[in-house]
C-alpha cells in the first residue's frame, strides 16, 4: 500500500472552518437528516440491562464514514449527514420511497471513487447529476483514527468529488480537529490515484457487493438464487479468484525476470573471457618488448661467453687440482673411517641379538604370569556368578514357599466345606519327586557355568582364528610386495646386460637385432622406420629422470612408419625375428612432415616444463610424442605437496594440464574441463633410458639384493604355511567347541522340556485330587503348611551364608583384577621394548649395508682418482692455448655487434648463464617472440582494459542484485501458493459455520452451506423444521424417507402395465439415490429475505472493511423474520464487529428496534414524488 506522505501535493491551503456548515434553509427538494441516537430506556421493562458504552470497548478503525454533503446529486440538492462515530457505529437510515436512500447509498460509492455503473442507477458518472444542473458535488468525510491511519493525514480525511457532463474532478483534504472543535482543512492531492491509494489503505472494497448490497443486487439476488450465482457472489466478496489471479500473474512475472537474469549472467560470461583474452593480449604484448630487449642483450653478451668459458675452464682446472689432491686424502681417511664404523655396528648388532633372547625369556614368563592372573580372576567371575544365581535361587524359593503357603491356607478353607476321597496321593508323591529331580538338575546345568565355560572357549578360539588370518594376509601381501621388487631388480639387471653389448639395447632387450634386421631390408620400406623413439630423446636435467621415464616409458620404445605398408613391413621383420609379445616394440603410423608444430599451448616460464628439459633431434618424432602424450603441457613440481597445492587450486597454470615430482608422482589440474586428481608415484630408481650416457648399474648389489628378497621370501612362504596349518587345527577346534555348545543346549531344552511335562502332570494330579478331597486331606494339608513355614528359616539362613561368601569373593575380586592389570601391562611394555630392540637391529643392518656400499664406492672412487691426476695437467696447456684463439675472435666480433643501451664494454657475466644455455635460451626467446608476434593485438592498451573490466565489474554486481531479489521473489510466490489451499478452505469453513450460527438464531430453520470448487456452484441448503417433521413420516418399508421424486417414480411404475412394472422397480433399486439439493423456492419471502441477509452477514465475517451498507434488504421479509433480522444486524453490528460502520437502509418501519448502545437513526424526508 502506498502511503499518502508520497503524493505530489501543491502548495497547502489552510482553510479555518467553524464547524460543519448545514443548509440555511429548506425547501420543498431538500432533506436535512435529523440524528437520532437510540438510547436505553429504563422505564421500558423489555430493554436488556444497560452495558458499558461502545466508546470504551470498540477498537477504532481508520476508514469510517464521518459525514456525507450532496450537492445537485440525483434527486439532493443540498443534502449533510453527520455520522456520530464516535459513540456508534450502527447507522439505521429509514425513510419512505423517493426519500433519497438509494441516492444516499451511490453517493457513498461514487464519491470515493466508485464507477457509475457499478450503482445500478446509471451507465455513466454525468447520468447522476441532478436534473436542470450541470454540476453535482459529493464530498465524503472518512476517520483516520486507530488501525490502518495515515500517520501524515490529520484525524479526519475528506474526499471531494465534483462530476460535471464531460468528466470528474477530485480533492482530498486532510483536517485537524482542535479540542474545542475547530476544524482545519488543508489540500493533499486532487490526483484520481492518490484517492484510490487512500481508499485501498483504509480497506475499502467498492466494487465488493457483499459491501455495497443495493436495493437492485438485493432484488435480483433475491429471484434469481442459483448455485453458479451464489457462488459468484462469494467468489467476488472474498476475492479469492482475484488473489489466485494475482497469484499466477506474480509468478509468471518472477519467471520471466529470472530468464532475463539468465540472460544477463550469459552475456557477462561471454564478456569475462573477453576480458580475459585482452589481459592476455596485454600480458602478451609486454613479454614481447621484455623478450626483444632480452635477444639483444644476450647476443651481446654471448660473444663475450666464449673467453669468459675459457677463463672459467682454467680457473676450474686450478680448483680442480686442489680439489683432487684434497679429495684423495679425505677419501682415504673416509675409507679407514668406514672400516672402523662397519666394526662398531657388527658389534652393536650382536649385542641387540643377545639382548633380544634375555627379552623373549623374559617375556615368556610374563605371559605365563599373565595367564595365571587372568584364569584366577575367571574362576572369581564363575564363583561370583554362582554365588548371585544361588541367592536369586534362594530368594525365588522363599517366595514359592510364602505362594505354597498362600495356596495351601486357600485349599484348607475349601476344603473345609466339602468331604471327598484320597487315592492319588501316592501318584502326585511319585510326580513331585521326578519334578524336584528334573529342577534340580536344571539348575545345576543353568548356575554350574557350564555354558559359559564353553562359549568363552569357542570365542578364545574364534579371536585366535581372526589373528592367524590377519597375520597370513599381512604375510602373503609382503610376499607380493617382495616378488614385485625381485622383477625390477631382474629387468633392470637384464638391460643393463643388454645395454653393454649395445646402448640402444636399453630399449628392449633384442632391440639391436631389431634395428640390424631393418637396415638389411631398406628396400622393403617406402621411407626408414623411426625408432626406438626414446633413441631421440636427450634429458638436459639429469634431477628429472624418473619422472621423464614414467611418463614417456610406453612409447620409448616404439617405432614410428611414414604408412601402413612400412608398417607391414616392419611386423614381417618382427615375425621373422620371432619376438615374444611382450618383446615385440609397438608402431606408430604418421605420415613424415620434418617440420615441427608451430604453435604449442606450452605453460609460463615459471614453472618448468618436461618440453623444455627434453631435447628431440628429430621433428617427426617430437610431433608424434605431442600427439600422444600431450607432454608439452606437462609442468615439473620438485615436491608433492607444492604440486597438489598448485595443481588443486582454481587457478592452476595455464596451459598446464598436469604435473610430475621428482618421485615420479602426478597431480591433474583443476579446471573447467578435469577435474583435480594425485596418483603417487612408486618407489624406484631411474634406469638412465634418456641420459647422454649409461647410468652405472651395479650389477652385484642388485644380485645380492634379489638372493636377499628370494631368500626373505622363501622365510615367509614358510610361515604362511604353519599360519595355514594352525589356522585349519583352530577351525576344527571351533567346530568341535560349537558342537559342544549345540549339544549341552539340546540337553539343557530336553530337561526343561520334561521338566514342563511332569508340572503339567503334577498340577493335573493335585487338580483331580482337590475334586477328590476328603477329611484326611484336611490333615495333609495343615501339616504341610506347617512344614513350608519350618523351612522359611532354613532357606533365609542359607541365603545369608551364600550373601557372605558372595561379599568375600567380591572382596578378594579387586587383588586380583589389580594383579591381572599389572601382569598384562608389564606383559605389554615387554613386548614394546622387544619390538624397539628388533627396530633398532633392523636399522643397524640398514646401516651395516650402507657402510658396505659406501666402502665399495670409496674404493672405486680411488682407483679412479689415480687415473684422472695426469688428465687435469695436460688439459691446462690445452686450455690456456685455445683462449688466446678466442679473444682474437671476440675482438672480431664486437665490430659486427650491436651494444644495447644497458650494456658496457665488457659486460657483467656475473650472472648470466653458460653459454650452452644462453645460447639455447636465446634460440627459445627468438623463437617465441616470432610466434607470440604473429597473434598479437597492438590495438588493446592498458586504458581500454581498465575500462572494460570496470564495466564488467558494474555488470556482475547489477546482475548479482538482479538474481538474489529474483530468488527472494520466487520464495515469496511459492509460500503464496503453499498457503492459498490453506485460506480456501478455511475460508469457506468460516462461512459455512458463520451462516449455520446464524441460522440458528431464527430456531426453526436447518440447513448449510455446499460448495463444489469444480463445479464453481454453491448451494444454500436450508429448510425449516415443518419441513423436517412432515419427511419423518414419509418413509418406505427400509426405514428410508421418501422424496418427492421417488413417489413419482412409484406412481409412475403403478400405473403402467404388469410386464414393464418389474423391470422399471428392479432398475430403481440398482441406482443409488441421489441427494436432492433443496434450494430456496420452497421458503417464503420473508424467509428467503432472512437466508440472504444470513449469507450476506457470513461474508462480513471474512472479509474486512471499516464499514459495511445495505440497501432495502428486508424488501420481501415479513414483520417476524424483517424484526429478527433488523435486530440480528443490530447485535452483529454493536457486539461482533464494534469496530466495523454499519450502514442500513430501509423503507419500512424502524419503531420496533432494540434499544442498545452505539445505534443511531436517520429519517429521511420525501423529496420526490
Amino acid at each position: 500500500m502506498n502511503d499518502v506522505s508520497d503524493l505530489s501535493v501543491s502548495l497547502p491551503i489552510l482553510t479555518p472552518v467553524m464547524g460543519m456548515k448545514k443548509r440555511d434553509a429548506s425547501s420543498p427538494n431538500e432533506n436535512k437528516a435529523p440524528g437520532i441516537t437510540m438510547q436505553n430506556n429504563t422505564n421500558t421493562s423489555a430493554c436488556p440491562a444497560k452495558k458499558p458504552r461502545l466508546v470504551e470497548e470498540r477498537i477504532a478503525v481508520s476508514g469510517r464514514v464521518a459525514s456525507v454533503r450532496l450537492i445537485n446529486f440525483m434527486c439532493h440538492a443540498n443534502l449533510e449527514i453527520d455520522f456520530n462515530t464516535k459513540e456508534n457505529n450502527c447507522f439505521y437510515i429509514g425513510g419512505p420511497n423517493g426519500s433519497g436512500k438509494s441516492a444516499l447509498f451511490a453517493a457513498i460509492n461514487l464519491g470515493l471513487g466508485g464507477r457509475g455503473s457499478d450503482n445500478d442507477r446509471g451507465n455513466t458518472v454525468k447520468s447522476y447529476i441532478k436534473d436542470g444542473t450541470t454540476q453535482a458535488k459529493i464530498t465524503i468525510t472518512l476517520t483516520n483514527e486507530g488501525l490502518n491511519s495515515h500517520p501524515d493525514l490529520d484525524s479526519l480525511v475528506s474526499i471531494e468529488r465534483t462530476i460535471n457532463q464531460s468528466s470528474s474532478t477530485y480533492v482530498m483534504k486532510s483536517i485537524k480537529v482542535s479540542p474545542s472543535g475547530h476544524h482545519t482543512e488543508r489540500v493533499i492531492s486532487k490526483k484520481k490515484s492518490d484517492i484510490d491509494r487512500i481508499v485501498n489503505r483504509f480497506n475499502i472494497h467498492l466494487s465488493n457487493p457483499a459491501f455495497w448490497m443495493s436495493q437492485d443486487r438485493s432484488r435480483s439476488f433475491l429471484a434469481n438464487f442459483k448455485p453458479s450465482n451464489v457462488y459468484k457472489l462469494y467468489l467476488e466478496s472474498t476475492n479469492l479468484e482475484n488473489i489466485f489471479q494475482s497469484y499466477c500473474r506474480f509468478s509468471e512475472a518472477v519467471e520471466e525476470c529470472a530468464e532475463l537474469v539468465e540472460n544477463k549472467q550469459r552475456e557477462i560470461a561471454k564478456e569475462h573471457k573477453k576480458l580475459k583474452e585482452m589481459q592476455e593480449q596485454r600480458a602478451l604484448q609486454q613479454r614481447i618488448d621484455s623478450d626483444m630487449v632480452l635477444i639483444k642483450v644476450y647476443q651481446w653478451k654471448l660473444i663475450f661467453c666464449k673467453v669468459r668459458d675459457y677463463e672459467e675452464d682454467l680457473e676450474h682446472n686450478l680448483k680442480l687440482q686442489e680439489v683432487h689432491k684434497r679429495l684423495y686424502e679425505q677419501c682415504k681417511n673416509d675409507y679407514a673411517e668406514n672400516r672402523i664404523a662397519r666394526e662398531a655396528v657388527q658389534k652393536n648388532i650382536q649385542n641387540i641379538c643377545d639382548e633380544v633372547e634375555v627379552q623373549k625369556d623374559e617375556q615368556d614368563e610374563a605371559i605365563a604370569r599373565k595367564d595365571e592372573k587372568s584364569k584366577a580372576v575367571m574362576l572369581l567371575n564363575e564363583k561370583i556368578n554362582n554365588y548371585e544365581r544361588q541367592i536369586t535361587r534362594k530368594r525365588g524359593d522363599i517366595r514359592a514357599v510364602n505362594q505354597a503357603i498362600e495356596d495351601a491356607d486357600k485349599r484348607y478353607r475349601t476344603l473345609m466345606a466339602k468331604q471327598g476321597n484320597t487315592k492319588l496321593a501316592e501318584k502326585l508323591k511319585d510326580v513331585e519327586n521326578d519334578y524336584r529331580r528334573l529342577t534340580q538338575e536344571r539348575d545345576d546345568m543353568e548356575m554350574g557355568g557350564e555354558m559359559d565355560r564353553l562359549k568363552d572357549k569357542f570365542e578364545l578360539i574364534q579371536k585366535d582364528m581372526k589373528m592367524k588370518d590377519e597375520a597370513n594376509y599381512t604375510t602373503k601381501r609382503s610376499i607380493r610386495k617382495l616378488h614385485d621388487q625381485i622383477n625390477d631388480r631382474q629387468d633392470i639387471i637384464r638391460r643393463a646386460r643388454a645395454a653393454k653389448t649395445d646402448s640402444v639395447n636399453k630399449f628392449g632387450n633384442r632391440m639391436s637385432e631389431i634395428l640390424a634386421e631393418i637396415n638389411r631390408n631398406k628396400s622393403a620400406f617406402a621411407k626408414m622406420p623411426k625408432g626406438p623413439l626414446g633413441k631421440f630423446i636427450t634429458l638436459t636435467d639429469s634431477k628429472w629422470a624418473f619422472a621423464v621415464e614414467q611418463c614417456l616409458h610406453n612409447v620409448s620404445n616404439s617405432f614410428l612408419c611414414h604408412s601402413q605398408k612400412d608398417a607391414v613391413a616392419l611386423r614381417e621383420i618382427f615375425n621373422r625375428l620371432r619376438l615374444h609379445l611382450n618383446d615385440r616394440p609397438a608402431i606408430i603410423v604418421s605420415a613424415y612432415t620434418n617440420q615441427r608444430y608451430p604453435k604449442l599451448q606450452e605453460p609460463d616460464c615459471e614453472y618448468p616444463s618436461m618440453f623444455r628439459i627434453l631435447q628431440i633431434s628429430d621433428a617427426d618424432v617430437e610431433n608424434i610424442l605431442i600427439d600422444k602424450t600431450n607432454f608439452e603441457q606437462f609442468i615439473l613440481i620438485e615436491q608433492k605437496t607444492d604440486a597438489m597445492k598448485i595443481m588443486g587450486s582454481n587457478n592452476p597454470p595455464h596451459n598446464a594440464s598436469r604435473a610430475y615430482t621428482l618421485d615420479g608422482s602426478q597431480a591433474y589440474a583443476n579446471g573447467p574441463n578435469s577435474q583435480y586428481r594425485f596418483y603417487a608415484g612408486r618407489q624406484g630408481r631411474a634406469s638412465g633410458l634418456f641420459g647422454s650416457s649409461q647410468a652405472n648399474v651395479d650389477e652385484a648389489t642388485l644380485t645380492r639384493e634379489v638372493n636377499d628378497m628370494k631368500a626373505e621370501v622363501s622365510d615367509l612362504e614358510s610361515k604362511t604355511s604353519v599360519l595355514e596349518t594352525e589356522y585349519t587345527e583352530l577351525k576344527k577346534d571351533s567346530y568341535v567347541a560349537k558342537k559342544a555348545i549345540e549339544d549341552f543346549e539340546r540337553k539343557l531344552s530336553n530337561i526343561r522340556s520334561e521338566e514342563r511335562k511332569h508340572q503339567r502332570l503334577y498340577e493335573d494330579i493335585k487338580s483331580e485330587m482337590a475334586q477328590a478331597t476328603n477329611e484326611d486331606q484336611l490333615e495333609s494339608i495343615a501339616d504341610s503348611i506347617t512344614e513350608l513355614k519350618n523351612k522359611i528359616p532354613v532357606v533365609e539362613e542359607e541365603l545369608q551364608e551364600i550373601q557372605k561368601q558372595l561379599d568375600e569373593a567380591n572382596a578378594q575380586m579387586r587383588p586380583a583384577l589389580a594383579e591381572k592389570k599389572e601382569a598384562e601391562d608389564l606383559l605389554a611394555e615387554m613386548k614394546q621394548e622387544t619390538q624397539d630392540l628388533l627396530q633398532r637391529i633392523q636399522k643397524l643392518h640398514a646401516d651395516l649395508a650402507s657402510f658396505d656400499d659406501n666402502g665399495d664406492l670409496l674404493q672405486v672412487r680411488l682407483n679412479k682418482m689415480k687415473g684422472e691426476e695426469q688428465t687435469i695437467f695436460h688439459n691446462e696447456a690445452k686450455l690456456k692455448t685455445e683462449k688466446d684463439e678466442a679473444q682474437q675472435l671476440l675482438e672480431k666480433n664486437k665490430l659486427t655487434t650491436e651494444m644495447p643501451p644497458t650494456e658496457k664494454d665488457p659486460p657483467d657475466l656475473t650472472d648470466f648463464p653458460i653459454t650452452s644455455k644462453a645460447e639455447a635460451k636465446l634460440a627459445e626467446l627468438q623463437r617465441t617472440t616470432k610466434l607470440a608476434s604473429l597473434g598479437c593485438d597492438k590495438s588493446i592498451t592498458n586504458d581500454t582494459v581498465k575500462e572494460f573490466k570496470e564495466k564488467l565489474k558494474s555488470n556482475k554486481f547489477f546482475c548479482r542484485n538482479l538474481e538474489e531479489s529474483v530468488a527472494s521473489m520466487r520464495e515469496l510466490s511459492e509460500a503464496r501458493f503453499k498457503t492459498y489451499p490453506t485460506l480456501k478452505k478455511w475460508t469457506d469453513v468460516k462461512v459455512c459455520d458463520k451462516f449455520q450460527e446464524l441460522l440458528e438464531i431464527r430456531g426453526h430453520f436447518i440447513g448449510g452451506l455446499e460448495f463444489d470448487h469444480e463445479k464453481r456452484t454453491l448451494n444454500v441448503n436450508v429448510q425449516s423444521c415443518k419441513d423436517k417433521d412432515a419427511m419423518a413420516d414419509r418413509r418406505n418399508a427400509e426405514g428410508d424417507i421418501i422424496d418427492d421424486e421417488e413417489e413419482e417414480e412409484e406412481e409412475n411404475s403403478g400405473d403402467s402395465d404388469d410386464s414393464s412394472a418389474a423391470p422399471r422397480k428392479k432398475k430403481a433399486k440398482k441406482q443409488p439415490k441421489k441427494k436432492k439439493v433443496r434450494d430456496l423456492k420452497g421458503l417464503s419471502g420473508g424467509e428467503r429475505s432472512f437466508v440472504t441477509a444470513a449469507l450476506v452477514m457470513s461474508l462480513w465475517e471474512v472479509m474486512e472493511q471499516p464499514f459495511r451498507m445495505l440497501d432495502e434488504f428486508d424488501v420481501f421479509m415479513d414483520m417476524m423474520n424483517r424484526k429478527l433480522v433488523m435486530d440480528l444486524l443490530v447485535e452483529l453490528a454493536t457486539q461482533k464487529f464494534p469496530h466495523n460502520q454499519f450502514i442500513f437502509f430501509t423503507p419500512q418501519g424502524i419503531k420496533e428496534l432494540k434499544m442498545v448502545d452505539g445505534l443511531q437513526v436517520f429519517e429521511m424526508n420525501k423529496v420526490r414524488d
